[in-house]
């Protein structure tokens, strides 16, 4: 009947037919195998060696990182402790606790042991080291005592009355050794110019002139006519340059030489000896010859 069935609608002869029952039982028995299959499995149990060790490591890992970052935390918390104190006054162990630097505090201490006198509160800016940012934090805090102020400024005083005129003559500032201190101490050079002074300084190699204040960044004619009469130059601490041995990076360093100038040196030099008499057709400029020679050894 059902082949009968098959042959009316479908047109299948009985080799189809057989091969069709086939597939079905195939089917049929996988179908039930993917039923039964997980009924006959059970997964073993999963065992991590050296677990305690693990749990270990893990617990002391996260102690010390919470330690780490408590203490870190609490150091910080208490690294700055702002409270009202007096510039003329305060001592090296309570600046720090303000927030100072160790070596900017030592700074401001030998800012005043030198003989400054904080009249105002900008007055701390003189330091070199603080920051305008710095300041704002500090300023609510500053309390400068007039009593104390107008004793010193008093004794101040006093001296210059007393004092012969020609021992009020200001010692000069050399420029090749002076530090920041020193440089702030002239009339309108603050903590700013004191540090290009020094940058400029570095750069050069040290100074032969006091004119070449003029190549710093921003000094003008007007401050130069202003600290010039304080200050001097000992040009015996001067850098040299050797132009027959000094390798390229460091003679081009120097501010004077451009990078064609310095290619140009050492194309000469393979040739022949630089001299300060072949030098002058090299660089073919006598205003940059002339300012260059001091710095250069032959």
């Amino acid at each position: 009947m059902v082949s009968s069935f098959l042959n009316n609608y479908f047109g299948f002869n009985k080799q189809q037919r057989n091969g069709l029952l086939v597939l079905a039982l195939i089917s049929f028995t996988l179908f039930l195998i993917r039923i039964i299959y997980p009924y006959f499995l059970s997964p073993g149990n999963i065992t991590i060696q050296n677990l305690p060790l693990i749990e270990r490591k893990l617990d002391s890992s996260y102690e010390s990182s919470n330690k780490y970052y408590s203490s870190n935390f609490s150091e910080s918390k208490n690294a700055v402790s702002l409270f009202v104190f007096d510039p003329n006054t305060v001592s090296f162990d309570q600046l720090l606790q303000l927030g100072f630097k160790e070596k900017t505090a030592k700074t401001f201490l030998k800012f005043r042991n030198k003989g400054f006198v904080f009249k105002q509160k900008k007055d701390i800016q003189k330091v070199y080291g603080i920051s305008d940012n710095f300041y704002a934090q500090l300023e609510p805090y500053i309390l400068i005592e007039n009593k104390v102020a107008a004793e010193q400024k008093n004794s101040a005083d006093k001296n210059v009355v007393s004092t012969p005129i020609k021992s009020q003559t200001k010692t000069k500032v050399e420029l090749n050794s002076a530090d920041s201190l020193a440089l702030i101490g002239l009339n309108g050079v603050g903590p700013s110019f004191a540090k290009r002074i020094l940058k400029y300084r570095s750069i050069l190699g040290g100074y032969t002139s006091i004119e070449q204040l003029k190549e710093v960044y921003g000094f003008t004619e007007e401050l130069y006519e202003k600290v010039k009469p304080f200050v001097c130059v000992d040009a015996v601490t001067v850098k040299k340059l050797d132009l027959n041995k000094d390798d390229f990076k460091v003679i081009n360093k120097h501010p004077y030489l451009s990078y064609e100038l310095t290619k140009a040196l050492l194309d000469w030099r393979k040739k022949t000896v630089i001299t300060a008499t072949n030098l002058r057709d090299i660089i073919n400029d006598d205003s940059v010859y002339n300012k260059l020679l001091p710095y250069l050894v032959f």
